[in-house]
C-alpha cells in the first residue's frame, strides 16, 4: 500500500513539473534592428511572419492554421508579432498563446511607431492585420498577405516559394 502511495505522488509530482514547463511561453519585444536581424539570418530556412493582435478577429481566426503548418513544416521557420501592447504580454499575449497551444517563437512590437514597422516590412502595406510576410532562405521577401488566410491558402503560397 506504502508503494502504490509513493509511485502515486512522483507520478503527480511528474504531471506537475511537466506542466509547468510546458507553461513557460515567452514573448519578447522586437524592434527594428532585432527585426532586421530575424529576416536576415535565415540559416537556410524559409521565414513565416505573421502580425497579429488579441484584438483583431481575422487574426485570431486564422491563428489555428498557422499552428497547424508549424506542426507539419519543420522546415519552416514561423514568427508571430503581437501589434498589442507590450505591458499586455502577460494579461492578454501568453493566454491567448496557451489557449492556441502555440509552437512558434511570437514577440511583440516594440518599434518606435506603426510607420517605423510598415517601413520596415513593406513600403505600400496600409497596416491592416492580420498580415502574413513569407521570406526565401536569403531574407527577400517574397509574398505578402493581407487579411485573414486559410490553411490551404498559407499552405499554396509556401509551396510556390520552395519550388
Amino acid at each position: 500500500m506504502r508503494k502504490i502511495f509513493l509511485i502515486t505522488v512522483l507520478l503527480l509530482t511528474c504531471v506537475e513539473i511537466y506542466s509547468q514547463q510546458s507553461d513557460k511561453i515567452t514573448v519578447e519585444t522586437i524592434d527594428k534592428a532585432k527585426l532586421s536581424k530575424l529576416i536576415q539570418d535565415r540559416k537556410g530556412k524559409i521565414l513565416f511572419l505573421n502580425l497579429w493582435a488579441t484584438w483583431c478577429v481575422p487574426c485570431r481566426e486564422e491563428f489555428p492554421s498557422i499552428v497547424k503548418l508549424a506542426d507539419e513544416m519543420k522546415d519552416i521557420e514561423f514568427v508571430g508579432i503581437s501589434i498589442d501592447f507590450p505591458d499586455e504580454v502577460d494579461s492578454k499575449i501568453i493566454p491567448f498563446l496557451k489557449s492556441n497551444n502555440i509552437n512558434f517563437t511570437n514577440y511583440v512590437n516594440r518599434f518606435s511607431g506603426d510607420e517605423e514597422l510598415i517601413n520596415a516590412l513593406d513600403k505600400n502595406w496600409n497596416g491592416a492585420l492580420p498580415a502574413t510576410f513569407i521570406f526565401d532562405v536569403k531574407g527577400n521577401k517574397k509574398i505578402f498577405l493581407s487579411g485573414s488566410k486559410s490553411y490551404y491558402e498559407f499552405k499554396k503560397e509556401i509551396e510556390t516559394i520552395k519550388k
